[in-house]
């Protein structure tokens, strides 16, 4: 029984058992961080880790619950500290002025406790708990979030698997039957007006009813329980490089990102890796202008061409030529999460953490003596009730 009762407080008591629950979402961040593939590190290890962290805490907050209304909330065998300090009164005396000032005694009247308002804060803070978690669990159990790249052209059904490049799914994602059609009219590259670039979009529905609007990068639109939004302009290039012999070093697409601060007049980058050579692609897309830097043996040539103006560039050893570039939109379709309710219980969570370190549990335990008492205490505020120093 004792052994059963050390684990039942290892559980549902215990603040240091809940770091098992860090083990795997540490091992996920240092996977992203380091680009390091760890045992554990996918996504349904983490989900199973936060369905038994939320369990395990909905056990908790039900045993604090309980435990609100009753005047013994603690109990003798719950961190008894090993200093203690000898009394003359008697155990009756101590134990008539406990009563008195509003301690609880148990039936050999060998502990005592007050209530104190710190208890509810740990209830408080499971309760947070409890919402972030479930709200988080439930989001994830439900998530449908997908990256397509698009163009203007005909229109996407993003309800088709196949319209996606990156597609999550929880086991429980809703069907996304109810999900439009959307139609790239119009691609805006960075300007004055839209820093980030734009794309001006066509929602059409099953029924046929079809919605304009602009797309800016973060600012999301909503169409039923989803958020659409645009992320960012991408440009991929086919690029040809070949030596003065005809032997082709390069022939692929290259995707151009945004760069996050201009580099001269061109704001669009992105990397190639061919059998020979290795090399960078910058682009201007308002004139149009290609800048290919090449690297080989340690030797780095750059050449400069215009898309659709230059049909091949011979610079230094090499001919290069652009046949063709697609321009695309980086649209995000996520199911929304229920951000509310995950910052009330991050909020619930803290207020209950601040009510648990600033207010301390009041205990005593009373022993008798040859000529006095022994008592082991917790609590200043019950310390200085009965003149103990220290």
């Amino acid at each position: 029984m004792k052994a059963e009762s050390k684990l039942s407080r290892l559980l549902l008591v215990s603040p240091w058992f809940l770091l098992i629950f860090l083990v795997i979402p540490i091992i996920v961040i240092l996977s992203l961080t380091l680009h390091l593939s760890f045992p554990l590190a996918g996504a349904l290890p983490l989900l199973v880790n936060n369905i038994c962290f939320t369990l395990l805490v909905a056990c908790r907050l039900l045993r604090y619950l309980a435990g609100i209304g009753r005047g013994m909330r603690y109990g003798a065998g719950w961190r008894r500290p090993r200093g203690s300090v000898v009394t003359a009164k008697s155990v009756s005396d101590v134990r008539g002025q406990l009563t008195g000032a509003g301690y609880f005694l148990d039936a050999d009247g060998s502990y005592g406790e007050k209530r104190d308002l710190g208890y509810f804060g740990t209830t408080v803070l499971y309760g947070g708990l409890f919402i972030l978690l479930a709200t988080g669990c439930w989001d994830n159990l439900r998530q449908f979030s997908g990256v397509l790249f698009d163009g203007v052209g005909s229109a996407t059904k993003l309800s088709k698997v196949e319209s996606y490049r990156l597609l999550n799914l929880g086991p429980l994602a809703a069907k996304s039957d109810s999900l439009p059609r959307l139609q790239i009219i119009k691609q805006y590259t960075p300007d004055y007006t839209f820093p980030k670039g734009a794309t001006e979009i066509s929602l059409i529905s099953e029924d046929g009813k079809e919605s304009r609007t602009i797309l800016i990068p973060t600012d999301p639109v909503r169409y039923g329980p989803y958020d659409i939004y645009m992320t960012k302009l991408v440009f991929e290039p086919q690029i040809i490089i070949k030596s003065k012999d005809s032997r082709t070093l390069f022939d692929g697409f290259v995707k151009l990102d945004p760069l996050v601060q201009k580099r001269g007049p061109f704001s669009f980058y992105g990397l190639f890796v061919g059998a020979e050579v290795v090399g960078g692609v910058y682009y201007q897309p308002e004139k149009s202008l290609l800048k290919v830097v090449i690297t080989r043996n340690d030797k780095r040539v750059v050449a400069d061409m215009t898309f659709q103006v230059d049909q091949q560039v011979e610079k230094g050893d090499y001919i290069l030529s652009c046949a063709k570039m697609g321009q695309w939109s980086e649209i995000h379709v996520v199911h929304r999460r229920h951000k509310f309710l995950l910052l009330l219980g991050g909020i619930v969570a803290l207020i209950g953490l601040l009510m648990r370190i600033a207010i301390r549990p009041q205990r005593v335990w009373l022993e008798g003596t040859d000529g006095g008492c022994r008592l082991t205490v917790v609590g200043k505020e019950t310390k200085s009730f009965l003149r103990i120093e220290g």
